[in-house]
């Protein structure tokens, strides 16, 4: 067993996995450590690829988005040949929809910013609605029709990744968390799990809602958080919507291949208790059916929550340890963790590679700017 590293990566989830691919893809030594199953907290996910519907307004984080998005098409044929395994990429767009007419104001401020940014972008009046996904109820107050927020299945996202980075040599610890950073004279030198030390000078905390554990006694301790999200799945035998279905008040119903809704999130911060309660399935039930009355017809197939890693500032934090040398934070990506696990894989192996753009392009997420100004003076 080796104990001695290029890179150390604490998190197995979709985005840990995406940064090991392409540190071994380059020829780096990689080891993953998870605390549990590599790949489960992801699997979670409803696999959107929302770009444009996360957005409302100009942030810094839109242009990565986009970017990551447009790479699925190659990274979907990539991880076939790299894995095995399909992702599921379903091209049928996504419609973002006022439910009420306080919601349609909102709504329409949202279409002005981004059609501005991209013609293809439509507004849709409620009568026009059903003509686009002839499952939707016409009792809306609009929507916006976003024909490149696609999606995929998160867990088959999820292992191919893990798949990926285990046939180019990275080395994963599953039920083996990283119990402490070793450093010294201010870099890193190591980790030491619950079962031994490893060693190496470079170490990426990744672990996604749980990466504030890794600074609990530690001077500098970004803020991340865990928020809970219950989510049920309905499954169709008839009539089946294709489109992704996202109310303004975070409401969304996802269609995968074999009929099965996915019906997400309730948001419960700062909790990690994993139950699904009674009101929250009844909430989001009640939410979708009420854009996708054919969801009554189904039968619910399992129900299941999952725990988004949010910031304080809701960007999420990619770049270099401000007081520790080797030691990097990648983590905050809330509930686009699917969505950027592409860039992010690219941009990290671009950083600790020493690219002077990728770490300029990525100043706005930089864990530096959680500092008090009196820190590390």
């Amino acid at each position: 067993m080796m104990n001695q590293y290029d890179c150390l990566i604490a998190g197995g989830g979709v985005i840990g996995c995406s940064i090991a691919y392409r540190l071994a893809k380059a020829g780096l030594s990689v080891a993953v450590f998870d605390a549990g199953k590599a790949g489960v907290a992801s699997m979670a996910a409803g696999g959107m690829l929302g770009a444009q519907n996360e957005f409302e307004h100009e942030n810094p984080l839109m242009d990565i988005a986009l970017v990551s998005r447009d790479m699925f098409t190659d990274i979907r044929d990539e991880l076939i040949e790299e894995s095995g395994i399909d992702i599921e990429l379903r091209k049928a767009g996504l419609l973002k929809v006022a439910a009420t007419t306080a919601d349609r104001p909102a709504l329409l401020d949202q279409y002005e910013f981004l059609s501005g940014k991209d013609s293809t972008v439509q507004w849709l009046e409620p009568d026009d609605v059903p003509t686009v996904e002839q499952c939707m109820s016409k009792d809306t107050a609009g929507a916006i029709y976003l024909e490149k927020d696609n999606q995929v299945k998160a867990p088959l996202l999820a292992r191919a990744f893990l798949q990926a980075a285990v046939n180019a040599g990275v080395h994963v610890y599953e039920q083996e968390p990283v119990h402490q950073v070793l450093v010294e004279q201010s870099r890193v030198r190591g980790v030491k799990t619950t079962k031994r030390v490893y060693h190496s000078d470079r170490f990426i905390t990744a672990a996604g809602a749980w990466s504030g554990e890794m600074f609990a006694d530690a001077e500098f301790n970004p803020p991340v958080i865990p928020v809970k999200g219950e989510c049920v799945s309905v499954k169709l035998t008839e009539a089946a919507p294709v489109k992704t279905v996202f109310a303004v008040d975070g409401c969304y119903i996802v269609p995968k291949r074999n009929k099965e809704m996915l019906i997400g999130a309730t948001s419960h911060p700062g909790i990690f208790d994993p139950s699904v309660t009674a009101g929250g399935v009844r909430s989001l039930l009640n939410r979708a059916a009420r854009l996708l009355p054919v969801l009554d017809q189904g039968t619910i197939e399992r129900t299941w929550s999952g725990m988004r890693p949010q910031t304080s500032d809701g960007l999420p934090i990619i770049g270099a340890h401000p007081a520790v040398a080797g030691h990097y934070i990648c983590t905050g990506h809330y509930r686009n963790g699917i969505l950027l696990s592409p860039v992010t894989g690219v941009l990290m192996e671009k950083l600790l590679n020493g690219c002077e753009k990728t770490a300029a392009s990525l100043a706005p997420f930089s864990p530096s700017r959680f500092l008090k100004e009196e820190s590390f003076s």
